[in-house]
């Protein structure tokens, strides 16, 4: 039989801690699953009374905004705008709201946005009863859509000083207006009002939109009168009703503007309806002077003749763009594309303007015109001021051609100019003539940024055959005319630039031909002078005259045209700012002569119509000389009449030289043959 284990054994110590372990074991499990069943109670409970809080709350604030009175949201709701608008709002009568709906309604009464004090009036908008709807659904979700706008008696006013601040700068640096979808777009009895110094525009009109077309064909109009620039100003926008709009179509208007004589016509189509950042319209403008855009549009253009172009106008944000335009300018034809980007600081112009046929005179309006005065005294430079200071209000950068040139006194072929403003600097350069022979080249820059402008010109004259510019078959003198001019000159009109002018001049004939009377003549010898045939010709060694300017006036001390018989040499000057000339030529024979005059000729008087005559106190002294030879001695009186022909050749080389030194363009000159 066995035996019972002595108690204390090691063996039964280590079943008794095992059924103690497995004891608290399961207690512990008990412990823990009871735990969790305790704690999903816990958390059961706690979301239920969280959710029962939120439906409490939720059915309390729906109850609340039920029955809230809104006039007593008006103040928080007016702090809240004119926080965003950095502008004061107010709500000064009933405030409506319906929010139970698939489109809440929103009904304000007595709307006013305040105007800056600098503005001159209390209020930006006025508005009598304002009502939108907002769509709920897409609402929640980001998407703003109005199913109805309506304004009830709003008066508008737009102010713009002369500094450029504007009223409606709320400091959101948008490019254009740009409005959620509008399904139905109401005005009633709306007034605006437009006062803008900088483009001196003074404009009252009013607004209306309605759910119908009325015998017109509109629903949507804008009508209005006043001044710009002080000239009757008006205007007219017409569109189609804004009801059911699609934001996804077009809404197509028109318009027509009339600012004194200049007419603006459209007819086109808002990309976006209400996104007023993106239109594209066809435009037709005409007017007796495309520099009288610069009010409605703030672009510096050049004096014209009247004009008249069409093209399309569109607009992208802050770019717009005037393409494929045509039309005619005084009468020459003008085509081309521009655009204008409006982001920067100042208008930006960029394209290409090109004319098939250009008429000379045309050219003459850029230059402006003549006062009354000045016309009636027979003066030549234009006397007008030129609205330089414009140059200051935008920069470009555009190329003009004109591929033939209709004129009756000069035999022009074509031009080309790029022109560069920027930094209120405006340079022609290259700016080109071609003639029939030869061109004109060189640069023009108007610097306008200080008080009275600078003008600076650098003309080069190549290849040109002087005979072009000359009556007489043949005419008096022939060969190719080298000229270089560099003035500068300041002042706001042409006669004052070159009142001021300072800079040389210097024109050279390398080699040609001259009519030989007239040489003969320049030394008044009476007898060669009558006796040679009107159409001979004889050879110019060269032709060197220079002038160095101050202060507008044109002197030479020598100038030489030498002819094989007659060196014939002058001096003198040109005064630009009084448009006379005051020049003493002298013809020295090579040859002997008798017969001859010792007289200086005299060209003195106004450039349009100098006088031309013979010194008299020269004159006078050697006709008193051969009566005295003559009372001695009757034959005598031939000899003060005589000359040996001493006169040499011209250094022609040496001339063309210091010519060429003087900046002309003088090539080495081949020889004629006689």
């Amino acid at each position: 039989m066995a035996l019972a284990p002595e108690r204390g054994a090691p063996d039964s110590g280590w079943k008794t801690a095992a059924l103690r372990t497995r004891a608290a074991a399961a207690r512990a499990g008990r412990a823990a699953k009871t735990f969790l069943i305790e704690a999903e109670w816990s958390w059961l409970r706690l979301l239920k009374w969280t959710a029962t809080l939120a439906i409490a709350l939720l059915a309390a604030a729906i109850l609340w905004l039920y029955f809230l009175d809104w006039n007593t949201m008006r103040g928080p709701l007016s702090r809240y705008a004119s926080a965003r608008l950095g502008r004061p709002v107010s709500i000064a009568g009933n405030l409506d709201v319906d929010l139970f709906s698939f489109a809440p309604r929103v009904s304000a009464s007595g709307v006013r946005v305040a105007n800056p004090a600098w503005a001159g009036t209390p209020h930006a908008a006025d508005i009598a009863n304002l009502t939108f709807t907002v769509r709920l659904v897409p609402f929640l979700f980001g998407d703003v859509i109005l199913p109805l706008v309506r304004f009830e008696r709003p008066d508008i006013v737009i102010v713009r000083q002369a500094d450029g601040r504007t009223n409606w700068d709320f400091g959101g640096g948008h490019s254009g207006w740009e409005l959620p979808p509008i399904q139905r777009f109401l005005v009633h009895e709306g007034h605006i009002r437009i006062e803008d110094h900088v483009r001196k525009l003074v404009f009252t009109g009013t607004v209306s939109s309605e759910e119908t077309a009325g015998a017109g064909g509109a629903a949507f109009q804008l009508l209005g009168d006043g001044t710009l620039n002080g000239g009757k100003f008006t205007a007219t926008v017409h569109g189609g009703p804004l009801i059911h709009v699609d934001a996804s179509a077009p809404y197509r208007f028109t318009a027509d503007v009339h600012a004194g004589a200049t007419h603006v016509a459209a007819d086109g189509a808002i990309t976006h309806p209400f996104h007023l950042g993106q239109f594209t319209a066809a435009t037709t403008i005409s007017g007796p002077n495309l520099s009288e855009l610069y009010y409605l549009t703030g672009l510096a253009m050049p004096r014209t003749a009247a004009y008249r172009v069409k093209g399309l106008l569109t607009r992208d944000g802050s770019l717009y763009r005037f393409e494929k335009f045509a039309g005619v300018v005084g009468s020459s034809d003008l085509a081309g594309t521009l655009s204008i980007e409006t982001a920067g600081e100042k208008p930006l112009v960029r394209g290409a303007v090109s004319s098939k046929v250009l008429d000379f005179k045309d050219l003459g309006h850029l230059f402006g015109g003549q006062s009354a005065g000045a016309a009636a005294s027979g003066r030549l430079l234009p006397d007008l001021p030129l609205h330089v200071e414009r140059l200051r209000q935008m920069e470009a950068q555009v190329d003009y051609d004109a591929a033939d040139i209709r004129s009756r006194d000069f035999p022009l072929r074509g031009v080309h100019a790029h022109i560069d403003l920027r930094n209120s600097v405006l340079t022609l350069k290259p700016l080109s003539f071609q003639f029939a022979y030869g061109r004109l080249s060189g640069s023009l820059a108007i610097d306008a940024r200080g008080a009275a402008a600078v003008t600076s010109v650098d003309a080069r004259v190549t290849d040109i055959k002087v005979e072009q510019f000359l009556s007489g078959d043949p005419p008096i003198a022939t060969g190719l005319l080298e000229a270089r001019a560099r003035l500068t000159g300041s002042g706001n009109s042409v006669q004052m630039v070159a009142s001021s002018a300072n800079g040389p001049v210097t024109l050279v004939v390398p080699t040609g031909g001259f009519r030989e009377k007239l040489a003969e003549l320049t030394g008044i010898d009476l007898i060669e002078g009558l006796l040679i045939g009107g159409r001979a010709e004889t050879g110019l060694r060269c032709a060197v005259a220079h002038f160095d300017t101050r202060n507008g006036v044109m002197h030479s001390p020598r100038f030489v045209f030498d002819t094989d018989p007659v060196r014939i040499e002058g001096k003198g000057a040109i005064d630009l700012k009084h448009e006379t000339l005051d020049l003493t030529v002298v013809g020295k024979p090579k040859e002997f002569r008798i017969g001859r005059l010792r007289a200086p000729i005299r060209i003195t008087g106004p450039l349009t119509h100098p006088h031309i005559g013979v010194e008299a106190g020269a004159a006078l002294a050697q006709g008193g000389i051969a009566v005295a030879l003559g009372f001695l001695f009757p034959p005598a009186a031939i000899l003060p009449f005589v000359d040996p022909g001493l006169a040499k050749d011209a250094n022609c080389a040496g001339l063309l030289t210091q010519a060429k030194a003087q900046g002309a363009p003088v090539k080495t000159p081949r020889r004629r043959r006689h």
